[in-house]
């Protein structure tokens, strides 16, 4: 059985793209599955070796009941620790890169209270500046919430940039693809190439259209963006910039 993962932070489009794989034949496509990655996922930061125990005991017995050609999870967890004992286990995922922009990203998250470190689904959901291997953020006990959600946002377009090129250099299946580029049958189907030649059929452009077509996991909350966010992001910029100065040119260059 071929496996596919995505690598992206969330509010994303994953659980459009779930669909959108959901009929695509021979994929079985799920979005947040039990046994989800979350159960373990903040312990994982702490103990590596916990995501191993997972993977064994848990997520691969249930994954051979698929009997699916291919077996898709859209899950934004897999890439907050389970990527590197996935590749050492020897498995070969393909990984589909699934980004937006990254105030969009943030915005999003501080509308449904999911705050990096701060609030309880952030807690459980999302990587926070405590945790080891993310990207410095020194005093982000002053930050805002909204400079939080950012923060993240920052950290996992790195993390996207390294498994992208992980992948490659392992010379795995690996797509990228926005949010708003799944909306065009030409970004998908060539999506459904880079993963190794998945069938981009009629039947396919038909459902692809269909479910372009719906609303998919809106917030039930939302606010307009206020002014001053371009003050807020630039002193993150500014913090990260220290470690990673190559980042903001690259995140400008994947949504010019």
């Amino acid at each position: 059985m071929k496996l596919i993962f995505t690598v992206t932070p969330g509010r994303s489009g994953s659980a459009y793209l779930t669909q959108l794989l959901g009929a695509v034949p021979g994929v079985e496509a799920q979005h947040e599955p039990e046994p989800n990655f979350v159960h373990v996922m903040r312990r994982v930061q702490q103990n590596p070796a916990v995501a191993e125990v997972f993977l064994r005991e848990c997520k691969l017995p249930a994954l051979a009941a698929v009997t699916a050609e291919v077996y898709a999870e859209t899950s934004h967890l897999v890439c907050k620790g389970f990527i590197e004992p996935i590749i050492r286990m020897g498995l070969r995922p393909g990984l589909i890169i699934l980004r937006r922009p990254p105030r969009e990203v943030a915005w999003s998250l501080f509308e449904r209270d999911t705050v990096p470190g701060r609030s309880t689904a952030g807690f459980s959901y999302l990587l926070e500046p405590r945790d080891p291997n993310v990207l410095p953020l020194l005093g982000w006990e002053t930050a805002t919430d909204y400079q939080l959600c950012f923060w993240y946002a920052l950290e996992i377009e790195r993390r996207q940039l390294r498994y992208a090129a992980m992948a490659r250099d392992m010379g795995l299946p690996v797509a990228d693809v926005t949010n708003k580029e799944l909306n065009d049958w030409g970004a998908f189907s060539r999506m459904l190439g880079d993963l190794g030649g998945l069938p981009a059929t009629e039947e396919v452009r038909q459902a692809h259209a269909r479910i372009s077509g719906q609303r998919h996991n809106e917030n039930k909350r939302r606010q307009a963006m206020p002014d001053g966010l371009d003050a807020a992001e630039q002193q993150i910029w500014d913090r990260i910039g220290h470690y990673e100065p190559l980042l903001a040119d690259k995140v400008a260059k994947r949504y010019a």
